[in-house]
C-alpha cells in the first residue's frame, strides 16, 4: 500500500511562478529566445525550485505501519500503537489562538500540526519531553488526524454523536465495468423477420431520439455568448462557412464527452466555447476508474472522427473540394486533441494508462507530455500549445493533490466509519471553524480525493484494447488527411502535419 506524504502548503506560489516567468522572459530577450518559450521555462524553473525545496523540507509520512516525521530538528518515527495524541491552543502574535493536534512517541519526541488556513504562525508549544515544538501548518491536516484517530486508535477524541458508524454507501459497479457499458443479457427467443426489423428499427429510432434530446440538453448548457464570439472570431479570420464548420465539429466533439460522462453517471456542469482555444466539456465529478477516464477522453475524438467521415463521403460522391477541406480540417482538430498532452484528450488517455501501473509512472508520463508540448510549440511556433501546457501543469498539480489525499484515505483501516461530519469536526479541531470561507473548497477536495481513492486501475486486457483504440483512431485520422492531401483546400491541413 502506498504511503501518504503530508507537507506544508507552498505560500505565494502564484507570485513566485510569475516572477520566474518575468525573469525567464528577460533572459530570453537578452539571448534571443522566443518570449513564450523563455517565460514558460522561467516559470517552470521557479516551480521546480519550489518543489525541490518543499521535497527536502518538513514532511509527515504515513504508512500502514506507522508515522515518520522528517526534515525537522527532532525527527519522529514510531508505530501507530506507540503514539499518543493530544490537543491544545497556541497564541498568535496577532489574531485569535491557533488550535492544533500533537502526537508523541514513547521517547517523548513530539510533532504538532494544524490547519492554519492562511493565518500567521503561532508560538511554539511544549512537547511530551518538555522541549519546544513548532506547530506545522499542513495541507490535508484533517486527513492526517483521521489516520491518527483510526490507526492509534484514539476514538475517544470524537464526540459521542460521531462514534456511530455512518450508513454504508450504496454498492458500486464492479471494478472495470463502467455504468452503461457493462454486461447485457439478450433474449434468445425466435422472432420473425418483420418483427426483428421492427424491433431493431424501434431501438435505432429510440437511440436517435435520446441522442437528439441529449444534444439539445447539452446545447442549452453551452455558453451562447462565447459561442457567438467564437463564430465571429473564426468568421473574421477565415470565412463564415469555415467558422460554421469549425463550430459544428467542436460541438459534436464535446458532446461526445458529455454523452460519455452521462452514460457513466457523471454530473455535467456544462459545455464552454472559447475563442481561439476551441471548447471543453466540464464535469462536476472526478473519474471513478481509469477505464472511465479513457472512455470519456476518447469519446470526443471518436464522435468527431465519425462526423469527419460525412464530408469525406460527400466528396467521394460529388468531388466538391469544399467537402474534402472540411473533412481534412475536422480530422486535424481531432488529431490535435489526441496529442499525449494533458488536458488534451490524448493526455488524459495516457494518464489513464500510466496511472494504472503506478503513481510514479503516471507523474513521469504527465511531465514528459508537458515537455513535449513545449518542444512542439517551439518547433511549430504555435503559441496555443504553450497555453495547453500551462493548463496541463495546473491539472497535474490538482491530480497530485487528489492522489495524495486518496492514498491517505486508503490507509484508513475503517473508512466506512468516517463521513463528512467527521472530517468537518477534525478540521475544526485543527483550526478553521465550521462555516469558514474555505469549508466549501475543503469539501470539494475531500470528495475528489474520495473518488480518486475508489478509482480502479485498468486491467491488462483493458490497457491493450483501449491502447489499440487510441492508436487505430489516430492512424485513421492520419490516413484521412493523407488521402485528401492533394485536393485544393485540404492540402493546407496536410501541410500542418509536415
Amino acid at each position: 500500500m502506498e504511503r501518504a506524504v503530508f507537507r506544508p502548503p507552498i505560500k505565494n506560489l502564484g507570485l513566485l511562478v510569475l516572477v520566474g516567468a518575468f525573469g525567464g522572459a528577460a533572459a530570453g530577450a537578452a539571448l534571443g529566445i522566443p518570449f513564450f518559450v523563455a517565460a514558460l521555462f522561467g516559470a517552470g524553473a521557479a516551480g521546480i525550485a519550489l518543489s525541490a525545496r518543499q521535497a527536502a523540507g518538513l514532511r509527515a509520512i504515513a504508512s500502514a505501519e506507522g508515522l515518520a516525521v522528517l526534515g525537522r530538528g527532532a525527527p519522529l518515527s514510531a508505530r501507530w500503537e506507540e503514539l499518543r495524541l493530544g490537543f491544545g491552543m497556541s497564541p498568535r502574535e496577532y489574531g485569535a489562538n491557533q488550535r492544533y493536534a500533537i502526537v508523541a512517541d514513547a521517547r517523548g519526541r513530539s510533532f504538532a500540526f494544524a490547519d492554519m488556513a492562511g493565518a500567521t504562525p503561532c508560538r511554539a508549544v511544549a512537547g511530551a519531553d518538555g522541549g519546544p515544538v513548532e506547530v506545522a501548518d499542513l495541507k490535508d491536516a484533517a486527513l492526517l488526524l483521521a489516520l491518527v484517530v483510526q490507526r492509534v486508535p484514539a476514538w475517544h477524541v470524537l464526540p459521542e454523536s460521531l462514534l456511530v458508524a455512518p450508513p454504508a454507501p450504496a454498492a458500486e459497479p464492479p471494478a472495470g465495468d463502467v455504468p452503461g457499458l457493462g454486461h447485457r443479457t439478450s433474449s434468445r427467443a425466435q422472432v420473425g423477420l418483420l418483427g426483428l426489423l421492427a424491433k431493431v428499427g424501434g431501438k435505432v429510432a429510440g437511440s436517435l431520439g435520446k441522442l437528439g434530446a441529449g444534444a439539445l440538453k447539452a446545447l442549452k448548457t453551452a455558453n451562447v455568448g462565447w459561442a457567438v464570439a467564437s463564430v465571429a472570431t473564426y468568421s473574421i479570420l477565415f470565412s463564415w462557412k469555415f467558422a460554421l464548420a469549425i463550430m459544428i465539429q467542436l460541438f459534436v466533439h464535446e458532446y461526445g464527452h458529455v454523452h460519455a460522462m452521462r452514460r457513466t453517471g457523471m454530473k455535467v456542469k456544462g459545455m464552454y466555447f472559447i475563442p481561439f482555444l476551441g471548447a471543453l466539456a466540464v464535469s462536476e465529478d472526478a473519474f471513478t476508474s481509469r477505464r472511465q477516464q479513457a472512455y470519456v477522453a476518447l469519446s470526443g475524438p471518436i464522435w468527431g472522427s465519425l462526423l469527419a467521415l460525412a464530408p469525406a463521403a460527400l466528396f467521394l460522391w460529388t468531388r466538391d473540394p469544399l467537402f474534402a477541406a472540411v473533412a481534412a480540417w475536422w480530422a486535424i482538430i481531432n488529431l490535435f486533441n489526441l496529442l499525449p498532452i494533458a488536458p488534451l484528450d490524448g493526455g488524459r488517455v495516457m494518464q489513464a494508462f500510466a496511472f494504472s501501473y503506478s503513481s510514479g509512472l503516471g507523474l513521469a508520463v504527465s511531465i514528459l507530455g508537458l515537455a513535449g508540448a513545449v518542444a512542439l510549440g517551439a518547433a511549430l511556433d504555435f503559441s496555443l500549445v504553450y497555453f495547453v501546457a500551462f493548463l496541463g501543469a495546473m491539472e497535474l498539480v490538482a491530480e497530485a493533490h487528489a492522489r495524495t489525499g486518496a492514498r491517505a484515505l486508503r490507509l484508513l483501516p475503517e473508512p466506512a466509519r468516517f463521513a463528512t461530519p467527521h472530517y468537518l469536526y477534525l478540521r475544526a479541531v485543527l483550526g478553521p471553524q465550521p462555516g469558514s470561507p474555505g469549508e466549501g473548497q475543503f469539501l470539494r477536495n475531500l470528495e475528489r480525493q474520495a473518488q480518486a481513492a475508489r478509482s480502479a486501475p485498468m486491467r491488462a486486457g483493458e490497457l491493450v484494447r483501449w491502447g489499440l483504440a487510441y492508436a487505430g483512431l489516430a492512424l485513421g485520422l492520419l490516413a484521412l488527411v493523407w488521402f485528401m492531401r492533394s485536393i485544393p483546400g485540404a492540402e493546407a491541413a496536410a501541410h500542418v502535419l509536415g
